[in-house]
């Protein structure tokens, strides 16, 4: 299983993370659901984050566009 606390301090969801370690110390059943939807999320997130980076290093080579 994936270790969504250090994703989310290593995105900086410094606040997501300390509300997953509430969640997580209320019990098992409030979270297995809240777990499925944040991994998605974050898998979200990285994905938008490194199409956003190579957009922007594509922009910032300055390269000609292609028609």
């Amino acid at each position: 299983m994936r270790d969504l606390m250090a994703e989310l301090k290593e995105l900086r969801l410094h606040g997501m993370a300390t509300a997953l370690a509430e969640l997580t110390a209320q019990g098992e059943s409030n979270t297995a659901s809240s777990k499925w939807l944040l991994e998605h999320l974050l898998e979200q997130e990285h994905t938008d984050r490194a199409m956003r980076s190579v957009s922007h290093q594509m922009n910032m080579a300055k390269l000609p566009m292609h028609r």
